[in-house]
């Protein structure tokens, strides 16, 4: 709560020095991160009969991403991207989508971009929505057949991107492929809340990876690889560093695979004991856990996130360090029981095709979150059309200052608050102190959103004052 103490005698429109101002307690805003492959690197086979756009060749986001497969120019209409937004996750409300890690693009141009500028157009907001400009690479410099680089999409209101930088094997990009193991570039990306200052208590990394593909001791000895060069990559970091491991690992068989138990290892392969990671759907890193055979455990089935149209595999993962996933405090922390493969909770068959009647993952979970009501029944046949991958959702909450008065200005009887350090959606009500005797109705509670991402705003309560005898005022916040 803010006192704001008023002195008597104030002209008008003066804008008025504060004597006093009592900081609120320190507030959180809700990220939902994606992790999604989208399949825009290989040529893709019509996989329903209703789709009137076949990509042929590589290149642009397939039917259903961001439009329906029926009609793939009706950005308004939405796609799997504005559905995640609609979706409440447990406890945890609808929220539009705030960073989603991209697997299998071609080029920021292509594949990216119209990303951004499907989302920019359904929520009605010019640059909502923007990407890395870094291009990441890969093994041979072909974006194609299944080889495409890693990117980022993310909302600028809520977070801003620091720096893009690109994790490589000894010796650089030369290196790409079977002599590292790592055949896509790895990108580590930071982030911290938008509308406020980095610090160490909001900043956040992201690695996003592809690791190389097929079973087999040869194809596990090259995901290895790549994971030693990510842990080790790691402790170049702050030691409290708050981390996901987030994209496309590849775990085809089971969870004793090496480069997997490394993600998860306390130490990293140069000794230094920083970075573990925590599987939230597999607490005590166990290497006995079968993820490509036939099964009927729900356990197993909704860790499974491919392919959408036959679904058999755990190849997508948000790995998060121990401190993000025990909630210590100051800094990022996941919010328990939002992890989940979107369009799966476990009850289709090992096999099944999200687009049956079988699937009933969405079925009681959406709320209007847009301008349009994307129906469960549309989001099974646009997560088929998508990419054969279903995207991986987890919400996560970040600490961000308390809102703080930056200036107050009186005009007649109407009080003006401006506020630093909102949040979205934030919903401000200016009440009054017991000494002042004009009546609580005289008072506006005004519902605001931030304007850009600057996390500013005004607030004008209006018939607030009585001129003659001014005294204290408080704002609230009210989440």
């Amino acid at each position: 709560m803010f006192s704001v103490h008023l002195r008597t005698g104030v002209l008008a429109g003066i804008v008025l020095a504060l004597a006093a101002v009592q900081l609120a307690s320190a507030q959180t805003r809700t990220l939902r991160i994606v992790c999604y492959n989208i399949e825009c690197d290989t040529t893709v086979n019509n996989k329903q009969a209703t789709f009137t756009n076949v990509v042929t060749t590589p290149g642009p986001p397939l039917p259903g991403l961001f439009a329906p497969p029926t009609n793939s120019t009706s950005l308004t209409s939405g796609g799997v991207l504005e559905g995640i937004g609609e979706e409440n996750v447990g406890n945890d409300p609808a929220q539009v989508i705030d960073i989603v890690t991209l697997e299998e693009t071609t080029s920021n141009p292509t594949t990216v971009a119209p990303i951004d500028n499907a989302l920019n157009t359904f929520y009605n907001s010019p640059g909502m929505y923007t990407n890395s400009t870094y291009q990441a690479t890969e093994s041979g410099n072909d974006p194609s057949t299944g080889n495409g680089p890693n990117a980022v999409v993310y909302n600028t209101k809520t977070v801003q991107l620091l720096a893009s930088t690109p994790v490589d094997p000894p010796g650089g990009t030369g290196n790409l492929g079977s002599s590292s193991g790592e055949y896509r570039e790895v990108m580590r990306y930071e982030f911290a809340p938008a509308g406020v200052a980095p610090a160490a208590t909001n900043e956040f990394y992201i690695y996003v990876s592809h690791y190389k593909a097929s079973s087999g001791t040869t194809d596990d000895a090259y995901r290895l690889g790549e994971a030693k060069i990510i842990r080790n990559d790691e402790t170049t970091l702050p030691a409290t560093a708050r981390v996901l491991y987030v994209g496309d690992y590849n775990v085809d068989d089971n969870s004793s695979e090496p480069g997997y138990q490394t993600i998860l290892s306390n130490t990293a392969p140069n000794g230094i004991q920083q970075g573990q990671g925590i599987d939230p759907l597999n607490l005590t890193a166990s290497t006995t856990v079968n993820w490509s055979s036939s099964t009927t455990q729900t356990n197993i089935l909704f860790m499974l996130t491919e392919e959408a149209y036959d679904l058999r595999y755990r190849d997508d993962l948000q790995i998060m360090t121990t401190n993000v996933y025990y909630g210590v405090p100051g800094g990022l922390q996941y919010v328990p029981g939002t992890y989940h493969g979107f369009g799966n909770n476990g009850g289709m068959k090992w096999g099944g095709n999200v687009s049956t009647n079988s699937d009933t993952a969405l079925n009681s979970d959406l709320v209007t979150n847009g301008p349009v009501f994307i129906t469960a029944t549309q989001l099974y046949i646009d997560l088929t059309g998508g990419s054969d991958h279903l995207p991986l959702v987890a919400d996560y909450t970040i600490p961000i200052p308390a809102p703080g008065i930056s200036s107050l200005s009186l005009m007649g009887t109407n009080l003006t608050f401006n506020v630093a350090n909102s949040i979205t959606g934030g919903v401000f009500t200016v009440l009054m102190s017991t000494n002042i005797s004009l009546p609580l109705t005289n008072w506006t509670a005004v519902a605001t959103n931030i304007v850009g991402n600057t996390g500013s705003l005004s607030i004008t309560a209006t018939n607030a004052v009585n001129p003659a005898s001014p005294g204290q005022f408080y704002l609230l916040q009210e989440k």
